[in-house]
């Protein structure tokens, strides 16, 4: 008897009315940069006609993430907290009339049930599969692939573990928790981060195959892995 393969990864299937999706990653979002907030913010707020179907975010959205409990009104009050409350509130005023989907990052891993439900998301496995327009899109958020930085990946594979998040989680919200984060987290080699202004994969009246042509060489198919792949034809 021939074994059948055996699909590993989780699968988001496309309702058969999509026409275009939207995917983002690496926006770092932060306080001290509202610019990049605004910017955003537009993004999210375009009219009807000019959205996608659906928006996909492949993580780092937020430059970090300290947990879900800065979003509760019991926290102290602080510039991080009223901003990360504000992007909540965006993210669930868009999902009002499209759903989002999140995929967590090496800066916003730590964004959980809580937070996704508060800010209107739906969580996506890393990797995931979409359904879409008759073809299978693989999308990541990329770190996973870094393998030859050996000193991330040992890092990657400590904070996922839920003795060291609860450990975490202990520590009072506020600059302590903030901090710590920021000094945790290694970076990735020499590698600079690209921060990307939103780029649909497809669009509304040019659906199909062009839009979406880089997809299939995933979302991070260049050396750099935060630089999204681009089709290089027009349109």
């Amino acid at each position: 008897m021939t074994a059948q393969p055996v699909d590993r990864f989780a699968e988001c299937i496309a309702p058969a009315n999509w026409q275009a999706v939207d995917v983002i990653s690496d926006l770092h979002l932060q306080a001290g940069e509202p610019e990049t907030f605004e910017a955003w913010a537009a993004y999210l707020r375009r009219p009807a006609h000019e959205r996608a179907d659906a928006l996909f975010i492949l993580g780092d959205l937020f430059e970090v993430w300290v947990g879900d409990d800065v979003l509760s009104t019991h926290t102290s009050p602080s510039a991080d907290h009223a901003f990360w409350r504000a992007c909540a509130e965006a993210l669930q005023a868009y999902s009002a009339h499209a759903p989002v989907y999140f995929m967590r990052g090496n800066r916003d891993f730590l964004l959980g049930p809580a937070g996704l439900d508060a800010c209107g998301m739906q969580g996506l496995s890393d990797p995931t599969v979409l359904v879409f327009l008759d073809q299978r899109w693989l999308l990541s958020h990329g770190d996973a692939l870094c393998l030859a930085d050996t000193d991330y990946m040992r890092f990657r594979a400590e904070v996922r573990e839920p003795a060291w998040q609860h450990r975490f989680s202990g520590t009072t919200p506020g600059p302590t928790r903030s901090d710590r984060a920021r000094a945790a987290r290694p970076e990735r080699g020499a590698q600079a981060q690209h921060r990307q202004r939103p780029q649909p994969l497809g669009r509304r009246g040019h659906p199909g195959r062009q839009g979406l042509a880089a997809a299939r060489r995933g979302p991070h198919a260049d050396p750099s892995p935060h630089a999204p792949a681009r089709d290089p034809r027009p349109g």
